[in-house]
């Protein structure tokens, strides 16, 4: 097949076909299922991704990837598919690719929320959460986003008024300004802004409030980790946990695939990696017996910083205020590590204020930026960089007589593709080839068992010792987290002897169980001095003393735990 064009944001159709192409393509690396339905019957299609010749998926490490959790973030798609492409067409090519895909294996779910992103790329509405109709909508009162002059975009509406907070710029009519305090009249006309819309119940001279929200859904605050109720501005919490059937699904496949340990979400915008912890200080790893984890957090986030150079962030403490911090509940954050035990990161692409001139997240406040503080230089920047790299990013004003304000002017920044995600062509693939990497070097560091030694020693006639060593070749410990033994969630490995028809295990126990073996993660925390005695906890020895009437026969050694994989060897007894 062609190479898909990661410059396009795909409809629904267009995912779809796309997927089926990579696997019809490349069927020795691909599975192809569905994981669940949407509301409006969408399948919610994933790849599975490894070499099958070298095992099966289940018996080796993995990874999950997906994008598109909020409806109105399509760019996560794009790099979910160009890690899907990247993998198959590397492989044999790229050594690390080769290597992750021979023993490692990687879900992909490129859209969470199809239902939601449809009506996004497709019609003119931003805040189209999940994608459910809310049920309460008709019956409110107050402002609503609409295409009111059915051009098939909804930006803003301005309209003179002696009363408005506006005025137009001097350096650009096109721009809109804040009203100093110190305007009067005579530095007027002046304006109302809103975004373009209709409203309910509508009553000239009324005070204008905000109606209830359109769209229902959007997944990320319905899981069950500090789950509660009551809606927020990311598509609310829903009726109780895990009531969209998005994150049911996602959910329920984490549970039947026991050798998932890590998670790469790609949402916009920001220009940032969010790690948790996301309802604790980093203080709270200590506390709880993690620390461990809090140390791998910060090696995996270096590697993303060093890919994206976006800088990977503890949500507590840099992402939210004080008073913003209910807003985390919910979180896929929370549940896939405190719930499961896994290492996740959540992406937010996409840096428009840098793009514009302006500081990095951290150097320009983090958490504290606000659109509604920027400059009049500052906007016209950001008018500049539409200008010259995406003119459709901006509507020209123009005069529509609304039903319900008279006449009003439509126009301004179209936000779709600037401020919340990057304009489709270079500057979709530039976002999108800045982060493919993050979530493959991050499967390079899964656990990963190997039988290293296996010997068999005649101990009289009929009777042989057999023993091995098993190692974990990975550098993470087999647990992956900490946080997965302390939920009990992690098994350990077992080794097992497998032995044919005649023969019978004399001393030992057909299967073993070995507990966690350390990687190279669990040195972090140790002195880094040269010489100094350390225990080496990444391996373990077993034996097993078999008879048997008759020789040669050949038995089966097998090392398995879900999170580090399967590894077999046999072994002649002569």
């Amino acid at each position: 097949m062609n190479k898909p064009d990661f410059g396009k944001y795909p409809t629904y159709n267009e995912l779809v076909e796309t997927m089926k192409q990579l696997h019809a393509e490349y069927p020795k690396y691909t599975k192809l299922y569905s994981i669940g339905k949407t509301l409006q019957e969408r399948d919610l299609w994933t790849m599975e991704v490894t070499n099958f010749e070298t095992g099966p998926g289940e018996e080796k490490p993995g990874i999950w990837i997906d994008g598109n959790t909020h409806s109105s973030e399509p760019t996560g798609t794009n790099v979910c598919l160009k890690t899907i492409w990247y993998l198959v067409s590397e492989y044999g090519k790229d050594e690390t690719v080769t290597e992750i895909m021979d023993n490692r294996v990687i879900y992909v779910l490129p859209r969470v929320n199809p239902d939601g992103a449809e009506i996004f790329l497709t019609q003119p509405y931003h805040y189209t959460s999940g994608g459910i109709p809310n049920p309460d909508f008709k019956d409110g009162e107050g402002h609503y986003e609409e295409d009111v002059n059915g051009n098939g975009y909804s930006a803003f509406m301005r309209w003179e008024d002696p009363n408005g907070d506006y005025k137009k710029s001097s350096k650009d009519p096109r721009l809109m300004i804040k009203r100093s305090p110190e305007d009067t009249d005579e530095h007027g006309p002046f304006y109302k802004v809103l975004r373009e819309g209709r409203f309910l119940k509508w009553k000239p001279g009324k005070e204008i409030t905000m109606a209830p929200r359109m769209f229902l859904g959007g997944s990320n605050r319905n899981f069950p980790a500090y789950w509660a109720p009551g809606g927020l501005p990311l598509g609310g919490s829903g009726p109780f946990p895990l009531w969209e059937r998005e994150p049911r699904a996602i959910a329920d496949f984490w549970a039947d695939h026991p050798n998932l340990s890590g998670m790469h979400t790609y949402h916009t915008s920001g220009g940032l990696i969010l790690r948790e912890a996301n309802a604790h200080p980093d203080s709270w790893f200590q506390e709880v017996g993690c620390e461990e984890d809090l140390e791998v957090y910060k090696v995996l986030g270096g590697i993303g910083e060093e890919l994206t150079e976006y800088p990977c962030i503890s949500i507590f403490d840099e992402f939210t205020f004080e008073d913003d911090r209910p807003f985390r509940r919910g979180c896929a954050t929370s549940f896939f590590y405190e719930h499961l035990g896994a290492f996740v990161f959540s992406t937010e692409l996409w840096d428009w204020p840098w793009m514009i001139g302006l500081n990095h997240f951290r150097e320009r406040g983090g958490v504290d930026f606000d659109w509604a503080k920027l400059t009049e230089e500052e906007q016209l920047n950001e008018l500049k960089w539409i200008d010259e790299n995406y003119p459709e990013g901006f509507l020209d004003w123009t005069p529509y007589e609304h039903p319900q304000l008279g006449l009003v002017e439509i126009g301004g920044v179209e936000r779709k593709y600037t401020r919340r995600n990057p304009p489709p062509g270079k500057w979709l693939e530039y976002e999108v080839d800045k982060c493919i990497m993050f979530g493959i070097r991050h499967a390079a560091l899964l656990p990963l068992l190997r039988i290293t030694e296996e010997r068999v020693e005649k101990v009289a006639d009929g009777v042989y010792k057999v023993s091995a060593q098993i190692a974990n070749t990975g550098f993470m410990s087999t647990n992956v987290t900490k946080m997965a033994v302390k939920i009990k969630v992690a098994k350990p490995v077992l080794a097992e002897i497998k032995l044919p028809e005649g023969a019978e295990l004399v001393t030992g126990h057909e299967k073993v169980d070995l507990g966690h073996l350390e990687g190279r993660s669990s040195k972090l925390l140790l002195p880094r001095v040269i010489g100094a005695d350390v225990v080496d906890k990444t391996r373990s020895s077993v034996e097993w003393v078999i008879k048997t009437g008759s020789v040669p026969v050949e038995v089966e050694i097998e090392a398995r735990c879900p999170r580090a994989g399967t590894t077999r060897k046999k072994v002649t007894l002569q």
